[in-house]
């Protein structure tokens, strides 16, 4: 059986390969069209993805569970959530852009697992948590920055040694320690129609989504030594 992130994975890989699909359609009528003594005067039509609201009803077949290292009482997941909410808060944002958030919370994924390494070593969590949040508050400059947020303004305005600050006395206030817990895991799902019809009413459950496309597009850049630079950017 499917997991739930397999399955969810699997709808957006295949809302991609549509649209590189009817991006090589678009190709291909744009050569037409060059072709023609007419049509070569007319705009190619060219496919956008919009927004895309999704129902996907599943059925919960099984959840399993590890052992492992936890922030304690928050638990690490909650911990991610309240840093991605707050970071953004505090460069001016009530959510950031998608890529930047992506890149954010992967980034928090592999902080967050060195901070609970470094609280089991040391014991504490002072300067761990001070480690973490200078650590952090660095990837999202670089990320903002990257990402062009406020049309390529920040950081003006955005003093980083404050917001590590913030975020220190965040962490502080969050963790107590660590501890050894379950964790949930993968969700296996049902998702086939003949076995969701074989399932109770009350067993099944339906995922509201709305899908929007992000275009990244590649950009070459000169640098005052004369080399070329060539960076996938958001469009």
């Amino acid at each position: 059986m499917p997991t739930l992130n397999e399955y969810l994975g699997g709808l957006f890989s295949s809302i991609t390969d549509a649209r590189v699909m009817a991006d090589v359609q678009t190709v291909q009528v744009a050569e037409q069209y060059a072709k023609h003594d007419l049509l070569k005067h007319f705009s190619v039509p060219r496919m956008r993805i919009s927004d895309i609201e999704l129902t996907i009803p599943v059925a919960i077949e099984g959840l399993t569970e590890r052992s492992g290292y936890q922030l304690d009482p928050i638990g690490n997941a909650e911990f991610k959530r309240v840093n991605a909410r707050e970071l953004a808060r505090l460069v001016g944002y009530s959510e950031l852009p998608p890529i930047a958030a992506q890149k954010l919370l992967t980034v928090l994924d592999s902080r967050i697992a060195a901070l609970v390494e470094q609280i089991k070593a040391e014991g504490d969590i002072q300067k761990p948590i001070m480690t973490f949040a200078d650590r952090i508050v660095t990837d999202l400059f670089e990320i903002g920055t990257e990402a062009k947020l406020h049309e390529g303004k920040f950081p003006d305005g955005y003093r980083q040694d404050e917001i590590t600050k913030f975020t220190s006395e965040l962490g502080i206030g969050l963790v107590a320690g660590v501890v050894d817990k379950p964790v949930l895991d993968q969700l296996t799902v049902i998702a086939e129609s003949h076995r969701l019809r074989e399932q109770r009413p009350e067993d099944v459950i339906r995922i509201r989504m709305k899908v929007s496309e992000d275009g990244m597009e590649w950009q070459t850049l000169q640098r005052d030594d004369g080399s070329i630079e060539r960076k996938l950017l958001p469009e």
